[in-house]
């Protein structure tokens, strides 16, 4: 089977992967390789210069530029990139407990997380991890060294969804301790009681860092397939609503995509990048959003 043909990196198949180590490069060698062997006509290049991208490659050696441009990978065979600030912020609160096309949000989080580290980290990057719950926070600092990416993926590892959101006052301290503007990379499902992670979000941004905003869903979440009278439960409270989803359907799509439509344009008016991605959806979007916001800071 072609290589391109390959789903690397449908969730599915990344939940039968139990080392976050061989999953993070399984996502990020299949995307890089699928992506070189895309039809799409490519740019006039010198080759003394670049070449086309081979797994195992140094990803500091990648042209982002020039991936904009032809939308393929080539390393420049001189120059390495700048080095940037990377810290990843994980919604592990309780709701992201929650399944949904056979996959928990939680588990798809810690797959998106651990591949964006690993491309990350092998760029050269110094990179960070924030797991927030239950009114605390799991800090790992941002470094470079190459023992870095064994320690952020095992606090993935360990990590289980718990508690509640914390308000603002409780994280600052983590967020202002260095004065160095950051890429932050948040993956959470928004679910909140009194807009506390939109305020997060809206104070990172404020703090001058380059907020790139991952949205987590299930497909019931965004379709309302459900049939028949239902109870649902939420998890971070405990409450329960019974519903008879034939008539909340067309309500609940009503509100669903007001609320979207009015959180987008707050996320745009605090200069925050946004992707929503479903849980039955490969990573490629993901990667692909992540190295476009990454290109904006050079």
């Amino acid at each position: 089977m072609p290589v391109s043909s390959y789903r690397f990196i449908d969730p599915h198949i990344l939940a039968a992967i139990s080392d976050l180590h061989l999953l993070a490069k399984t996502v990020v060698d299949g995307f890089m390789l699928g992506a070189n062997q895309s039809p799409r006509p490519g740019v006039g290049l010198e080759f003394n210069q670049y070449r086309s991208y081979q797994p195992g490659d140094d990803l500091r050696l990648v042209d982002w530029k020039m991936y904009a441009r032809s939308d393929r990978y080539y390393v420049r065979e001189a120059d390495v990139e700048t080095s940037i600030i990377v810290r990843f912020v994980l919604d592990a609160s309780a709701s992201m407990a929650h399944e949904d096309s056979g996959i928990a949000k939680f588990d798809y989080a810690r797959f998106l997380t651990a591949s964006l580290g690993f491309l990350a980290h092998a760029q050269g990057e110094a990179v960070g991890l924030e797991m927030i719950h239950d009114g605390a926070v799991s800090h790992l600092p941002p470094k470079r060294d190459h023992q870095q990416l064994h320690r952020f993926l095992h606090e993935l590892e360990r990590a289980r969804p718990h508690g509640v959101w914390p308000d603002w006052p409780q994280l600052e301290g983590v967020f202002t301790a260095t004065q160095k503007r950051e890429m932050i990379v948040f993956v959470s499902d928004l679910h909140e009681q009194r807009d506390e992670i939109f305020a997060a979000l809206s104070k990172l941004s404020a703090l001058r860092n380059e907020v790139l905003l991952f949205h987590l869903l299930g497909r019931n979440e965004i379709d309302f397939s459900y049939e028949g009278f239902l109870t649902f439960e939420d998890l971070e409270t405990g409450k329960t609503l019974q519903v008879d989803a034939g008539r909340a359907r067309q309500p609940y799509l009503n509100q669903m995509q007001q609320k979207l439509h009015a959180m987008k344009q707050a996320l745009h008016d605090e200069k925050i990048s946004y992707t929503l991605l479903r849980l039955d959806q490969p990573l490629d979007l993901a990667l692909r959003q992540y190295l476009a916001q990454r290109m904006k800071l050079f």
